[in-house]
């Protein structure tokens, strides 16, 4: 069958809004939670249960995200995650009624939008990698995996405005409609992002792509280039969530600096990561391959959080007047290097991945992949949070996370030294797959 058409920008369209829209859903409870959380009973420090199950659930439905993309296509599944996500945020006002105010019905919430979550990273992955120029494949991944961080930042603008405004919830009925409404205006995008499954029920004696329908797991563990490439996902996410879970804390408790300083070097971070993964995208399409970019970013990684770790000493804590201000210049360029590094790998690993899997497989290695990351977004904040409350501090204990984007990127670096070696002299362009 003629390769079809390509349509990059409804692609990158549809997706950046699906991986928006689940990221506002997935932080909004950390939003609201201390608001919410009272009026249902509950305290507010329970939203880490809450987050945490919607991470272990996502785990698992991005383990089932090739079987799912087999049944409703790469599109229809971005569809169904939506849903999954709307009718979570309109099940959220029934909690503050007895009969649902269970800290199981909660759970089931968390599980809804963790179904979603799973299924929009490999759904995208393989409608970009289809739909994307190849030269600028890094460039689209890393626009689309911007839309973690705006996500967070349209819940931290939007839930408290809707809060003020209109109460908790009719807020969480909007983002629900909001949710809704773009799974319907997704359906039109089928047909030019997947008219092979439209051209399938017409003509069914015509051949298909083929989509593997496995969790990816086996092909994962059984290949050593994705292996290692997944393992570093584990250490790079794991460094990225202690990053961002704990920053405010060290500053506000660890360094003594307020509050409201504290989170506005948070917030500042998140929107130079924003523009950081959409360069660093750019980068690896044109300079410096994938794999070895994402060596780099480890390293650097390290490095930052090294320097975090030593901000203690830097800018003491208590002080008043300039070196009060010039303390929370050096906080702020230190949070802003860390998240160039730290939080800005995603879509550079994501066109890594897809240099490395074979036509129809990209969504069930990259759900098989998401396994292994999101475990690491899981057990980096929990790993971190028995460690000061073991008694070690903060800045210590981000010396001791440095030590895994570390490992992580200086064994990509060998990696890809060592494929070089045996391939012999090749340009850039030359280690993306066939397509």
């Amino acid at each position: 069958m003629a390769d079809p058409a390509r349509h990059p920008t409804l692609a990158l369209s549809s997706t950046l809004a699906g991986q928006s829209l689940g990221s506002l859903c997935l932080s909004a409870a950390a939003v609201v939670a201390p608001v919410v959380a009272p009026a249902i009973g509950h305290a507010p420090e329970s939203v880490g249960l809450f987050v945490g199950a919607a991470y272990l659930v996502a785990m698992l439905s991005g383990l089932q995200s090739g079987r799912g993309v087999a049944w409703f296509g790469a599109v229809g599944l971005t569809q169904v995650a939506l849903v999954s996500a709307g009718i979570a945020m309109a099940a959220v006002p029934m909690s503050a009624t007895p009969p649902f105010g269970h800290a199981l019905f909660l759970l089931g919430i968390a599980a809804l939008i963790g179904i979603g979550y799973g299924f929009l990273n490999p759904t995208a992955a393989m409608i970009l990698d289809r739909h994307t120029p190849p030269a600028h494949r890094a460039l689209f991944f890393s626009i689309k995996q911007a839309g973690v961080p705006i996500g967070v930042a349209l819940a931290g603008a939007t839930m408290p405005i809707g809060l003020a405004l209109w109460g908790w919830q009719v807020t969480c009925w909007m983002v629900a409609g909001v949710c809704l409404a773009t799974a319907c205006a997704l359906a039109p995008a089928r047909r030019l992002l997947e008219p092979e499954r439209f051209v399938a029920a017409a003509d069914p004696t015509r051949e298909q792509p083929r989509v593997f329908k496995g969790t990816g797991l086996a092909r994962v563990l059984g290949s050593q280039s994705l292996r290692l490439l997944v393992l570093t996902s584990f250490a790079f996410a794991f460094a990225q969530l202690c990053f961002l879970t704990f920053l405010v804390s060290y500053l506000n408790l660890g360094l003594g600096h307020s509050l409201a300083a504290a989170a506005g070097v948070l917030a500042i971070s998140q929107v130079v990561s924003t523009g950081a993964r959409v360069a660093w995208g750019a980068i690896a399409d044109r300079w410096i391959p994938p794999c070895r970019l994402l060596g780099l970013l480890g390293i650097g990684s390290a490095l930052s959080l090294v320097l975090l770790g030593a901000l203690g000493h830097l800018s003491p804590a208590g002080t008043d007047g300039p070196s009060a201000g010039f303390g929370i210049a050096v906080i702020t360029l230190v949070g802003v290097v860390t998240a160039v590094t730290t939080m800005s790998w995603n879509g550079v690993y994501i066109a890594a991945l897809a240099q490395r899997c074979q036509p129809g497989e990209l969504a069930s290695v990259t759900g098989a992949s998401q396994f292994v990351t999101f475990a690491g977004s899981t057990l980096g904040p929990v790993t971190f949070g028995f460690l000061v409350r073991a008694g070690l501090s903060y800045d210590l204990t981000y010396l001791l996370v440095a030590v895994l984007p570390a490992i992580g990127g200086i064994a990509l670096l060998c990696s890809e030294r060592q494929a070089a070696a045996a391939a012999g002299p090749a340009s850039p362009g030359s280690q993306t797959r066939p397509r």
